[in-house]
């Protein structure tokens, strides 16, 4: 065994062992309700450790390498009355082994404001992402970007079945890499308004209607107008049947007529299903078109879908195993490795993830996953397993 394994396997041994040792500091609380009542802050630090096989996701020559990920962080939650006011933020410090020029900070933060009166009901939520890694299933590897959505609901009750909402949501995203950011760097308005009815005391059938206008901030000629009609699902169902789907036909219209516009069907959302109280299992789906950075196409159209089931075996001990897959449809043909077609891509997601809560403030768990891609066009194939560990203290 070479140097370079040999000081691979020793840092995943130590990683292995900061996972599955126990801490022995006594717990601590902050407990801020003494002093404001409603007020309850919990602040957390995990440590975790990644050996990743394709850190790039490229289809050969792959470089792999260990990162080790801290993440402190904090969860603040405000309540008076039937209202709440919430914020939390988390960061992410990545240093790699090898690749330390990938050395980065990613910023994650959320901030909401719900107001609940008997008839009306307020909600405005902010969510900001600073992160390298890839959003979508087209782009691959390590990648700069910063996205934040601010998304103000209003909803009004009928009677105690029906009732109105209204909806907009902003979403603002950049990409350092100007070659990326040239093309779909943009934002993104929608406002649409709803009906639910309430078919179970915790439940509601929704019709919605959404209008939506993209604008690019380099690529002006991508701008276009969509309209999305959907029925779906919220809510608890049942006592074991929980949902979010929702499902529909969307229409892009673009501004130029030099771009491909769209029509068809999309859905969206996840089913939770509770057999017992130690079993859950989730199915979550999503077709939509996604904004491409490909050629000469403005978009490709992305189906997939992921199982997952959760099974408590002991107190403190669950196990998680995930599958999913999926496959994306690009809009007009390319020239690509020597040939000229229209790309189509399928992806692989597979795997599992044991948890253990040591006390209820320190819990541990351990994460094997693979992630693979397949192209008409190999250049665009790859395989990417990823190994981690990982020990999280919450007060």
């Amino acid at each position: 065994m070479n140097g370079v394994m040999s000081g691979r396997v020793a840092a995943m041994v130590v990683a292995t062992l900061l996972v599955l040792v126990p801490w022995r500091s006594p717990a601590l609380a902050l407990d801020l309700g003494e002093w404001i009542p409603g007020l309850k802050l919990s602040p957390f630090l995990s440590e975790r450790v990644d050996y990743e096989t394709n850190i790039f996701q490229t289809p050969s020559h792959s470089k792999d390498d260990i990162i080790f990920r801290t993440i402190p962080g904090f969860l603040a939650d405000y309540t008076f009355g039937t209202h709440s006011l919430s914020a939390g933020y988390r960061a992410e410090i990545l240093r790699y082994l090898d690749l330390t020029s990938q050395d980065t900070v990613h910023h994650f933060g959320v901030a909401q404001l719900r107001l609940d009166f008997p008839r009306f009901l307020l909600n405005l939520r902010d969510d900001f992402a600073r992160t390298s890694d890839p959003p979508g299933t087209e782009l691959t590897g390590r990648i700069l970007s910063t996205t934040n959505v601010l998304k103000p609901e209003a909803e009004y009750r009928l009677t105690q079945k029906f009732s109105l909402g209204l909806n907009y949501a902003w979403t603002d995203v950049r990409f350092d890499d100007r070659a990326i950011g040239a093309l779909i760097d943009r934002d993104e308005h929608r406002v649409g308004a709803s009906v639910f009815m309430k078919v179970v005391p915790k439940g509601d059938v929704f019709f919605n209607y959404t209008y939506g206008r993209v604008v690019f901030t380099t690529a002006t000629d991508r701008d276009y107008t969509d309209h999305l009609i959907a029925v779906g699902l919220r809510g608890d169902l049942t006592s074991k049947l929980s949902s979010t789907l929702r499902i529909g036909y969307e229409i892009r219209d673009p501004d130029s007529s030099g771009q491909a516009s769209f029509s068809g069907l999309f859905f969206g959302g996840d089913i939770t299903y509770h057999p017992t109280e130690r079993t859950t299992i989730t199915l979550a789906t999503q077709r939509s078109p996604q904004e491409s950075t490909f050629g000469t196409d403005a978009f490709y159209v992305t189906t997939n879908g992921t199982l997952s089931v959760t099974q408590q075996l002991l107190t403190k001990l669950s196990v998680t195993a995930r599958l999913g897959g999926g496959l994306n449809d690009y809009t007009t043909k390319q020239t690509a490795d020597g040939r000229t077609a229209f790309r189509q891509d399928t992806f692989l997601l597979a795997g599992v993830q044991a948890d253990y809560d040591i006390q209820p403030w320190l819990r541990t768990g351990v994460e094997y996953a693979r992630t693979s891609r397949d192209s008409n066009f190999p250049s665009f194939r790859f395989v990417d397993e990823r190994i981690s560990g990982r020990v999280t203290l919450q007060f």
